[in-house]
């Protein structure tokens, strides 16, 4: 009895700390993204549906992954072609990220400059004499 409960207990450690650094593969490996990237790949991954050709929905870590070596136009064609996304294209996906995320449209725009300050005027350059004339022309 006491060999099987620390069996389980070692198993049961070993699961915790598996997922645990899954976590933070994960975590890393989006930390690498640029924020523009972070939103395309997390766009990608909520906008996932149940595949009708029964292909398993992608996790983050996954989609981050395959980020390293094809671009997300690729990987969004992958996606597409396993069933996974139904949207037209990757714009329409990044789209319905930001409308049921409004603040992430928010913080990926440049602020907007108000107030331009205007050019100082130069001074007029002051005109040139005129040439004296030569003796014996």
């Amino acid at each position: 009895m006491k060999k099987t409960m620390l069996t389980f207990r070692i198993a049961l450690l070993g699961a915790v700390l598996a997922l645990t650094l899954m976590q933070a593969s994960a975590w890393a490996q989006m930390s690498k993204l640029s924020p523009g990237d972070q939103k395309v790949a997390r766009a990608l991954f909520e906008g996932q549906s149940k595949s009708t050709s029964g292909s398993q929905p992608l996790t983050l870590e996954q989609i981050t992954a395959m980020k390293s070596h094809e671009g997300w136009g690729e990987i969004f064609k992958k996606m597409k072609s396993q069933g996974l996304l139904t949207q037209k294209n990757l714009g329409q996906v990044v789209s319905d990220f930001e409308k049921r995320h409004p603040e992430t449209a928010k913080a990926d725009k440049k602020p907007v400059k108000t107030d331009k300050l205007d050019k100082a005027d130069k001074p007029d350059k002051p005109e040139k004499p005129a040439k004296p004339e030569k003796p014996g022309r």
